[in-house]
């Protein structure tokens, strides 16, 4: 670049054809208010990331209403554009003129807007020039109130306004050309460069650059800020009158006009210029022999078009005829450095960009430094992975301006990064900065960001190695589910749940299985689910192994800045819940049997003092007292824990009437078995007179079984508290009370304890226990039955017997 700069061979001859150019459609809104024939021409202005533009109506003379248009383009997926939001607003006076309208990089479009005032002192009329400042921020189609940048005294007109960001903590900079001086032939035009914040407020005003043009000719050109500092100048000579440019700048096809003498130069930061000329198009005719300098250097060229790309390349497209034309280009020197990112305010990063040797688990964090202090602000850092089958950018991690990102020594910005995130071997991963996702401390002024593909590095292969390898793992999500997928079954959810889970990670679909276990909150507004999934090992030595798959699920999950809330069911889970694995039964219930143990101690020592006092009592009986009430307790806790945990089954509310139709029919025997014994049974009534307060206890406790009332018979420890002289024919009652109650509560509540264990999501010790005392009280109510059935079986008669 720099010796052909020397050389003065400075263009570089891209291609020649004759072809045409395909023209697409944007459409307009049908609400654009206004009349079409006022509306001169429509102007199109990119955004500075492409990711939308605007468009806007330059009208014909007296009519200063400007309508605009916003549009963005989906860049990550097919290309496609949609109208997001349009308006319009007057600039006030047929004094009031658009000069130009420049992107903003927080998204704004600022506009530049021309007003000329007339006064007259001392009997000399005078022209004030006024150059204003607005933005339009699209998303809301407001307008910001102007401010003014810039005042000229007694010049009729600016010459030339291009205005762009200046991509520093400047914030926003304005090239402004005006004649400054007449003399003879001759005119002076001087150039300023203004920096002014988004706000308005201009920071520096400065001088770079005086011309002298020979008023015989139409001299015309175009100034224009560089991206990397500095300014672009291209001139040229017609013959016509001048022309109204914009960039890019179109010198259009008229068979009056010629051109001539375009030359170019650049205006570095240092106030350097480097000039170059462009003779390579500047082919004159030769047979005019007029001495005549306008006819003499008549050009062949009809038309041009020129601009400076963002990396300082310039283009020209060059017409000579209707079948022939050129395009050139040139790399222009650049006033700021660039590091690799198309960013000049970005020093180094971490990883650094097109690195090929990452590896994967290596990475903590990435890290960004700045040449300038920086703070944060509201937009995001995102990390993709790159599909290498389908050549699309799929999303892995956004950060956001208040996410786990720290500013270190002023001028860094590290982020934390989980193992989920850059888990692949072999994968190219990309990181895209959007623009005001930090912004210069000194002047809160909203930073360029980075380009898609301009931060990217790759893993390295995957490494043979000796992994142990875990068995398969069993754990739980919890799904809340939204308006949009509510009335799909459970099973549906859950499978697409899945798959999009083993994309996410991403691991092989067959990996990763839902296990058709649910566990369901429907009293919730929103329902949700506890969704139970398995995870199958792997031997590949390049697959995450199941303790890897574990951590990202969990990692994922809980990050609500994750690839997981992009997805269309994943976007539902509970990041509060994350991936919980199955706790082991034995770790959860271990010292809950311990403390039964001591309890069964306890109790096997009551029992061995109360057969030592008495031997010929049923001692064994406080076991089946025991048993029975803790089964009840259990019932309850299980009812009012885990009751609404399978959804597939209505568990709960069949708990709940088993429990209650049980205790009413224990009660309402128990009542009835006393009442007869106290209209009946005279021995009973004297018992009864003596122990009092123990019927009503033993009343209410036998609402978990009416067996609990054999107890008072027991003669248990000798106490004759425990010697009731029942009738032969409530003994006989109570024994079939308690067959019809094995019927209605024990086996049915053995069932739901085995439903229970087959279709939860995670079994817990509560459960377990219920399972445990269900089954044996059922086998402990069995067994006394049929021990009392064939101890009895050979006593007949109807007539009551009373103990005395």
């Amino acid at each position: 670049m720099t010796q052909a700069m020397k050389s003065g061979t400075l263009m570089r001859k891209v291609k020649s054809f004759n072809k045409g150019l395909d023209q697409g459609e944007v459409p307009l809104k049908n609400n654009t208010k206004g009349n079409i024939d006022k509306i001169e021409k429509l102007e199109l202005i990119m955004d500075t990331r492409s990711t939308s533009f605007l468009i806007y109506n330059i009208n014909k003379a007296n009519d200063t209403l400007i309508h605009w248009i916003m549009y963005n383009l989906l860049q990550l997926s097919d290309l496609n554009i949609y109208a997001k939001n349009n308006g319009s607003f007057n600039l006030n006076n047929d004094n009031f003129s658009l000069k130009t309208v420049f992107p903003m990089i927080n998204g704004n479009y600022g506009f530049i807007i021309e007003v000329q005032r007339y006064a007259t002192v001392l009997n000399n009329s005078m022209t004030n020039t006024f150059i204003y400042y607005r933005y339009l921020y699209p998303i809301s189609g407001k307008l910001s109130k102007r401010s003014l940048i810039y005042h000229a005294r007694n010049i009729s007109e600016i010459s030339n306004v291009s205005c762009s960001s200046d991509y520093s903590e400047n914030g926003n900079v304005c090239i402004i050309t005006e004649p400054t001086v007449t003399f003879g032939n001759n005119t002076l035009f001087t150039t300023y460069r203004i920096n002014f914040l988004s706000s308005g407020s201009v920071i520096e005003f400065k001088h770079i650059k005086n011309n002298t043009y020979n008023n015989n000719y139409d001299i015309e050109f175009d100034i224009y800020p560089s991206f990397f500092g500095g300014s672009i100048i291209t001139s040229w000579v017609s013959i016509s009158l001048k022309l109204k440019m914009k960039v890019p700048v179109f010198i259009p096809p008229d068979p009056s006009k010629n051109y001539t003498d375009m030359t170019g130069s650049v205006i570095l930061l240092n106030d350097t210029e480097i000039r170059w000329n462009l003779a390579q198009l500047n082919k004159y005719n030769q047979s005019t022999q007029s001495q005549d300098p306008l006819k003499k250097n008549q050009l062949i060229f009809q038309s041009a078009m020129f601009n400076l790309m963002k990396n300082n390349t310039y283009i020209l497209y060059v017409r000579y005829s209707a079948d022939e034309w050129d395009i050139y280009s040139i790399d222009l020197p650049k006033s700021r450095n660039d590091n690799g990112y198309d960013n000049p305010n970005i020093i180094s990063t971490f990883p650094k960009t097109n690195n090929n040797s990452i590896i994967p688990e290596n990475i903590h964090h990435i890290r960004i430094t700045f040449s300038s202090n920086i703070s944060m602000s509201l937009n995001n850092l995102t990390i993709y992975h790159l599909d290498s089958s389908t050549n699309k950018l799929n999303l892995r991690k956004f950060y956001s301006g208040n996410s786990e990102c720290n500013i270190l020594f002023n001028n860094s910005l590290s982020c934390n990064v989980t193992s989920s995130i850059f888990n692949q071997w072999n994968a190219t991963y990309i990181i895209v900065m959007d623009n005001n996702f930090v912004m210069f401390s000194s002047t809160n002024e909203p930073m360029y960001g980075i380009e898609e593909y301009r931060w990217n590095f790759t893993t390295i292969p995957c490494p043979q190695s000796n992994k142990e390898y875990a068995d398969t793992a069993i754990g739980t999500i919890r799904l809340i589910l939204g308006d949009d997928i509510k009335n799909d079954s459970i099973s549906d959810i859950a499978n697409n749940v899945t798959k999009e889970l083993a994309d996410s990670i991403p691991i092989s679909s067959d990996r990763l299985q839902q296990t058709n276990r649910y566990q369901s909150d429907l009293s919730a507004k929103s329902p949700r689910y506890i969704i139970q999934l398995k995870i199958l090992s792997t031997t590949d030595p390049c697959q995450a192994t199941v303790s890897q798959v574990i951590d990202y699920l969990n990692e994922l999950i809980k990050d609500e800045n994750t690839i997981i809330y992009q997805n269309n069911y994943t976007k539902y889970l509970s990041s509060s819940h994350g991936f919980k694995v199955n706790v082991n039964l034995w770790d959860d219930i271990k010292f809950k049997l311990l403390g039964l143990l001591v309890g069964i101690i306890g109790l096997s020592i009551i029992f061995l003092v109360a057969r030592y006092k008495y031997p010929e009592g049923q001692n064994f009986m406080i076991f089946s007292v025991v048993i029975i009430l803790f089964d009840l307790v259990m019932d309850i806790l299980f009812i009012a824990n885990n009751g609404k945990d399978v959804s597939q089954l209505d568990l709960y509310y069949s708990s709940i009437a088993i429990l209650v139709i049980s205790i009413a029919f224990n009660l309402v025997s128990t009542i009835t078995f006393i009442m007869y014994e106290l209209k009946t049974n005279t021995p009973f009534i004297q018992w009864f007179s003596k122990n009092e307060s123990v019927v009503p206890f033993f009343t209410i406790i036998s609402g978990a079984n009416v067996v609990l009332l054999e107890f008072l018979t027991s003669n248990f420890a000798g106490f004759l508290m425990f010697n009731a002289p029942y009738s032969k024919s409530v003994k006989q009652w109570i024994f079939r009370a308690t067959i019809i109650n094995t019927f209605i509560e024990n086996i049915p509540q053995f069932v739901i304890q085995v439903l229970y264990f087959c279709y939860t999501v995670e079994y817990k010790a509560i459960p377990f226990l219920t399972l445990l005392t269900s089954s044996i009280a059922l086998l402990n109510d069995i067994i006394l039955k049929l021990f009392k059935y064939f101890g009895n079986k050979d006593e007949s008669g109807n007539k009551d017997e009373f103990l005395d």
